[in-house]
């Protein structure tokens, strides 16, 4: 097993901390250490790069669910989903941006239709030759 990690991490043996680190880097120090019930100290020293001990990546997990473990460990699988969720949202905001054309259509030509003598006339039953 030994084996296989030193492989595994041959280049750069504190891969895994440095990962750990920059999903981390955006959350202070204080509210991280207030999430994952710790001393701001040990969320400083987390978010430096030092490797947590079980009951603070209990807190990670119940904090951040299945993203940290995929940003740490599967940064690939990480990458994929979100580009993946990426493209279901923007397919999301097209499909809002077309029915607000079409919105925005629909009220120009009501209001072009108001506007015109004859159409108000019919819209309160009166026939404009009478």
């Amino acid at each position: 097993m030994t084996d296989w990690s030193t492989h595994f991490m041959g280049r750069d043996p504190h891969l895994l901390q440095a990962r750990l680190a920059k999903f981390l880097a955006p959350i202070p120090a204080k509210e991280l250490a207030r999430k994952i019930d710790c001393d701001p100290r040990t969320a400083e020293n987390i978010k430096g790069g030092h490797w947590p001990i079980a009951r603070h990546w209990l807190g990670l997990i119940a904090t951040f669910g299945e993203d940290i473990t995929e940003a740490v460990f599967h940064p690939e699988k990480a990458a994929q989903r979100l580009e993946r969720e990426v493209r279901d949202l923007e397919s999301i905001l097209e499909t809002r941006r077309r029915a607000l054309r079409d919105a925005e259509s629909f009220a120009s030509r009501m209001a072009e239709i108001r506007g015109r003598p004859e159409d108000r006339a019919a819209s309160v039953g009166v026939r404009p030759d009478q």
